[in-house]
């Protein structure tokens, strides 16, 4: 079968097509967005059954977040390591059909925590990929849907100042709640004074710890289709 430029025995639309065509393994697959796209995406085969297309990591700070609307629309970083899959191709997947997105962070004593959204999307970069997430649950009390949704998307090049001061991108709304794509801080406590800052910047759940100046260690970003059944090995 000819995909993309690719000759496959099918033609995988995201990371839930691979599992449900056996493949049960974690890592970079290529997916194919009509009428041609392909992009590599991190697959997470295990996390709660599988089938996650991971979209934004955060693990080592090997790789800065401070960037501008074209880096966050196109995407940056390896999808094997810290990366941002790219606005674009998020609002391309979420098109498809109905999707859920999962958040998994861990802080710096080794503590895990996820949220899970039943429902999220993005809007199309005319419309600032605007944010549109909803039906909670998780182990973490809800900092980011009851407060993000409905917003769109900034960048610090954008006039955005919460942008400008987060030294990010991201679904700001004066300024935010939550902002996983914030500085990367070893150690996890940090300070204006210390570091010379206008404003909070870390990798921020609020509710978690409540408090804007602990930046969370990890954070994983995924989505699948609301419709994901998890099949036998």
């Amino acid at each position: 079968m000819h995909c993309g430029g690719q000759y496959l025995s099918f033609c995988p639309s995201d990371c839930t097509s691979l599992y449900h065509n056996g493949v049960r393994r974690s890592g970079v697959y290529t997916i194919v967005m009509s009428p041609g796209t392909t992009f590599p995406v991190y697959c997470d085969m295990e996390t709660d059954g599988g089938g996650w297309t991971v979209f934004q990591r955060r693990r080592d700070g090997s790789v800065s977040f401070n960037r501008g609307w074209a880096e966050y629309r196109d995407g940056f970083g390896e999808a094997q390591g810290e990366h941002w899959l790219g606005n674009h191709h998020v609002h391309l997947l979420t098109s498809q059909g109905h999707y859920s997105l999962r958040i998994d962070m861990q802080d710096w004593s080794h503590a895990h925590r996820h949220a899970l959204y039943q429902s999220f999307r993005i809007d199309d970069e005319e419309n600032q990929y605007r944010l549109h997430v909803s039906g909670f649950s998780g182990t973490v009390e809800d900092s980011f849907g009851w407060y993000h949704d409905q917003h769109g998307f900034s960048t610090p090049d954008t006039g955005n100042i919460c942008a400008e001061i987060s030294h990010a991108g991201w679904w700001f709304h004066q300024c935010f709640y939550t902002n996983l794509n914030g500085v990367y801080y070893k150690g996890g406590r940090y300070s204006l004074r210390a570091h010379n800052l206008l404003g909070p910047d870390g990798i921020v759940w609020f509710s978690w710890k409540d408090s804007d100046f602990y930046s969370l260690k990890g954070v994983t970003m995924m989505i699948r289709p609301q419709s994901f059944r998890r099949l036998s090995p």
